[in-house]
């Protein structure tokens, strides 16, 4: 199965992926890091024994204490052909969750290709955080967060003038524009570590719960990803790829919440990656 557009087989990026993911694990053990395989890629690992045919990504959840352990450990650890991208570290960053990227490649997606930044093969971590679903508190920091995220993402996305003027409809374009300049008062810095402020509000704090924020906190995301912690505690070896990594002990439960019948495969029409990748290269030394 090819990307569609390129001359690229799917498992040809998947192998890169698999690779970025055992140096991942190789350091998460050495250091007593705990992590599970997430979302698709636990999907796969249920269901496929390794990736979704038609996968394009690998997903990685960790809590949001060991995430900034391992992005601390990347700075000495870390194999010099991987890169770890985060905020901090690629300040033309789209995203508040980090990616393992391996050096000399790309898989530029369409949606971020005017900003200047790592577009190397990844792998996506994402930080859970504490939330405290059905409390007056949890569900204004679900809203807060909520907000600031789309006011953020729309923000962040008007930083490129050319994202800008490159909208179909003049009402966007003008608006994005009007971001653009604001955007040159509120330093993206600024409002990266205000996110994962707000989204880390009750780190500090015993809860029983914890879900992925950082990619939005629509009520149904918010549900979809909610684990409780002590779950995420126990984890038990999963296959994937000829290989065994940490998934959660209670995976049933955990994909039956995000995916329904997850057994089920999708109609044809739906098995094709889904990130919008316009351009591939394995090894950028040899061209």
């Amino acid at each position: 199965m090819k990307f569609e557009n390129l001359d690229i087989e799917i498992k040809e990026v998947q192998d890169i992926q698999l690779e970025i993911l055992v140096e991942f694990d190789r350091i998460c053990r050495k250091h007593n890091i705990n992590y599970q395989l997430f979302a698709g890629t636990l999907l796969g690992c249920i269901r496929h024994k390794g990736f979704i045919p038609w996968d394009d990504d690998i997903d990685i959840s960790l809590m949001r204490e060991d995430y900034n352990r391992f992005v601390e450990i990347c700075k000495i650890e870390l194999d010099s052909k991987f890169f770890m991208q985060t905020y901090d570290t690629d300040k033309n960053y789209f995203k508040q969750s980090g990616k393992l990227r391996k050096n000399d490649t790309i898989c530029l997606q369409d949606t971020y290709k005017e900003f200047d930044m790592h577009h190397g093969i990844s792998i996506s971590l994402m930080p859970l955080d504490n939330i405290k679903p059905g409390t007056l508190s949890g569900f204004f920091h679900r809203k807060f967060f909520q907000f600031l995220f789309f006011s953020l993402i729309k923000l962040d996305g008007s930083r490129s003038f050319k994202r800008c003027i490159g909208r179909k409809s003049y009402l966007e374009r003008a608006l994005r524009i009007n971001l653009f300049f604001m955007s040159k008062l509120i330093s993206k810095s600024w409002t990266d570590k205000f996110q994962t402020r707000v989204a880390g509000m009750f780190n500090n704090k015993e809860t029983k719960y914890v879900t992925h924020l950082t990619n939005g906190a629509s009520k149904k995301r918010y549900r979809a990803y909610m684990i409780k912690k002590d779950d995420f505690n126990k984890r038990i070896e999963g296959e994937f790829e000829e290989m065994y990594f940490p998934i959660p002990h209670n995976y049933d439960q955990v994909l039956s919440n995000l995916y329904g019948e997850y057994m089920k495969l999708p109609p044809g029409d739906q098995q094709k990656p889904h990130h919008g990748v316009i351009e591939i290269n394995l090894d950028t030394k040899k061209n």
